[in-house]
């Protein structure tokens, strides 16, 4: 009997912390088992997701083929008329100018850090201007976004 008490005595006596170092080593060999597994299902699935950066880096460049304006290209157009859209903000003030030449054109920002609503009233109806084309615009003829105007001396 008194042996038997003895073994049972010893498993008490244990090193209280090994057993925790035991538990966070099982933790961390759970996660680098998991992250293993992680790395294996996209490995496996790699053309799935090649296909999709792929997929996506075409239209990207369709976008940028289509819209980017590289020269800074202007156009001269005759202002009809000039009407200023207040939005729901109060700093998002946008421009929309009706020209002879180049059809309905817009402005967002205005040049050199000016604020923007001076500086479309400062735009007058029935003189000719330089429109530069904005740099994410498409780069037509007719309805694009303009960063400045130039006014043009006849």
């Amino acid at each position: 009997m008194k042996r038997a008490a003895k073994t049972h005595d010893l498993k008490k006596v244990k090193n209280p912390g090994e057993k925790r170092r035991m538990a966070m080593k099982n933790k961390w060999s759970n996660f680098k088992e998991y992250f293993r597994r992680k790395t294996e299902d996209m490995w496996n699935d790699r053309g799935v997701i090649i296909f999709f950066v792929g997929f996506i880096a075409v239209l990207g460049a369709i976008y940028f083929t289509t819209h980017y304006n590289p020269n800074n290209d202007s156009e001269i157009c005759t202002i009809e008329s000039v009407e200023i859209i207040e939005h729901e903000d109060p700093y998002a003030i946008s421009g929309a100018f009706e020209t002879k030449e180049c059809g309905t054109i817009t402005m967002w920002h205005a040049p050199d850090g000016e604020r923007i609503y001076p500086y479309l009233n400062s735009i007058e109806a029935g003189k000719k201007y330089r429109a530069y084309k904005s740099f994410d615009t498409r780069n037509d003829k007719t309805g694009f976004a303009v960063i400045r105007f130039e006014e043009i001396k006849e």
